[in-house]
């Protein structure tokens, strides 16, 4: 049996966030768009990265907030302990 934890972050303002996990789910909590890696979230809108059993996302992922309004970007990763 593989041991996991989650975590959640909010961001809000443009940056990057590291994954150094087997999934992360991006969700757009606030009320402009959020460019990540090229992909646009409207409000309301998830993208979601996920890995087969055992693998690790390395990746820095950056983001930035576009329009005026509520930034507010909700990230949860599953990290193996």
């Amino acid at each position: 049996m593989q041991r996991y934890v989650t975590e959640t972050k909010v961001y809000f303002q443009s940056g990057s966030t590291p994954s150094e996990c087997n999934s992360i789910l991006f969700i757009n909590t606030g009320t402009t768009n959020i460019n990540i890696e090229g992909l646009v979230l409207t409000p309301a809108q998830s993208w979601s990265v996920e890995g087969n059993a055992c693998e690790i996302n390395v990746k820095y992922y950056n983001f930035v907030f576009s329009g005026t309004g509520n930034n507010s970007l909700t990230v949860i990763i599953k990290r193996y302990l």
